[in-house]
């Protein structure tokens, strides 16, 4: 990258590492792709699989003593702790020595593990380093604590939150959601698609794979109320006489019955690579699918606020797109502000959904349209121009004044202090952020 000194030195700590074997994992590694390898430390206390690609930088495990009730049935009790303020327990001394000389400008931390992004805004706060958000998930919808600790809860995630300099946001409804709670302003960074994404002309959408019947893929897990969209949509998908090709796993327990259809549904298993499996949906698929549960039942608040990362590649294959759910589901929102790059299914009925397979396997100029328009909208999901975007918020927050709150929200402002201080960090112990302000 050209001058790529001019770029700051960044300490990206995250629970989720860059790398091409998730979803939120392939998020990371698709920004950062161009990042210059020597400005560019990820630590995590999950490293990517053997079968992964990662990026050129260096990465460090920092495992976490209290990773270790996600094996047992004391689960629950993680969030809680961190709650009561057992976060502040976890000393700084092994992530210290795990940057040996490297000398960050900025910390980046990923707002889904509290535990790890805890420990991201004590480091910044306690070396006068900017911290830089990135909320792609809400995550206190993911920790649950009872409901006598909730506000406390909230009021932790408030001070990460106020101490950033910046705040990206995956979704508008991610933004508006902490703007309504803490009362706080963020910029909204989409998850980029890929760099070498396979794709066809529109016009290849004139013909049905299988003339007289539509085929429709769908890449990903089967979690937050997908498969069970998909249960609802069996008879119909029968009684229309399409099918699904799916890439990923197939379901078990109460989505066990969606391993059974084979009449309607093939399951093709994780490719080893994103671009893979699009090259695999655009092989075999006339439309592709994206099955929001309508109505949203429990998953109203992840629907509002997480964005699909797939949905920047699925815009740009040159394929016509299916979207059920509800208007306020965020990759529902993008498409509706973006007419006829989707078709939507909005009141989740069988009539409406009945219609629209029909319209999608006897309207051969539709899908050509929907291809086109979604084609051309894709641009607003090009990595390079994300990468930029994020880059940019990264100079301007490295290297000016750090902000941190304490009980009260009051909040205290300190120059960054250039390179880290030579002390003897294995044995210092820094307090949580709600405790470490200048009053």
């Amino acid at each position: 990258m050209k001058n790529s000194r001019q770029l700051p030195r960044v300490l990206l700590l995250s629970n989720e590492s860059p790398h091409t074997g998730g979803a939120g994992a392939i998020v990371l590694y698709r920004l950062f792709r161009d990042y210059p390898a020597d400005r560019l430390l990820v630590v995590s206390n999950n490293l990517p699989p053997p079968n992964a690609l990662r990026l050129e930088c260096r990465y460090e495990h920092v495992p976490l003593a209290v990773d270790r009730l996600n094996r047992t049935r004391l689960w629950p009790w993680r969030a809680i702790l961190r709650t009561l303020g057992g976060s502040s327990m976890i000393g700084l001394g092994p992530l210290v020595r795990a940057l040996r000389e490297y000398d960050p400008d900025v910390v980046v931390t990923l707002m889904q593990d509290s535990w790890y992004y805890d420990l991201a805004s004590r480091f910044a706060a306690s070396f006068g380093r900017s911290l830089v958000l990135l909320a792609h998930d809400v995550a206190h919808g993911f920790e649950p604590v009872p409901d006598w600790l909730r506000k406390r809860q909230l009021q932790r995630d408030k001070e990460v939150y106020l101490q950033a300099a910046a705040r990206l946001c995956i979704s508008q409804g991610m933004a508006d959601y902490y703007q309504r709670i803490f009362g706080i302003p963020a910029d909204v960074l989409l998850p980029p698609h890929s760099d070498a994404l396979p794709f066809q002309s529109p016009e290849a959408c004139l013909h049905l794979k299988r003339p007289g019947r539509l085929t429709m893929g769908y890449a990903g897990g089967l979690h937050y109320g997908y498969g069970e969209q998909l249960l609802r949509m069996l008879p119909l998908l029968r009684e229309t006489s399409t099918t699904v090709e799916i890439f990923g796993p197939v379901p078990g327990g109460s989505l066990t019955p969606l391993s059974d259809a084979t009449d309607v549904l093939h399951f093709n298993g994780y490719a080893d690579t994103p671009e893979e499996a699009w090259a695999g949906l655009l092989e075999k698929s006339d439309v592709l699918l994206q099955p929001y549960l309508n109505p949203p039942a429990a998953h109203d608040l992840q629907y509002r606020t997480h964005f699909p990362s797939k949905l920047g590649d699925c815009l740009a294959l040159g394929l016509p797109l299916l979207i059920t759910g509800p208007a306020e589901a965020s990759g529902v929102e993008w498409c509706r502000r973006h007419p006829d790059t989707a078709l939507w299914v909005a009141d989740g009925s069988d009539q409406s959904l009945r219609e629209a397979i029909h319209r999608l396997r006897t309207e051969h100029a539709l899908r050509v349209t929907l291809a086109n328009n979604a084609q051309a909208a894709a641009s607003e999901f090009a990595a390079p121009a994300l990468r930029l975007k994020l880059q940019e918020v990264l100079r301007r927050s490295a290297g000016g004044r750090v902000r941190v709150y304490g009980r009260a929200g009051d909040g205290a402002t300190h120059r960054h202090s250039g390179r880290m201080p030579d002390s003897d960090f294995q044995s210092s112990r820094v307090v949580a952020p709600r405790d470490s302000i200048s009053s």
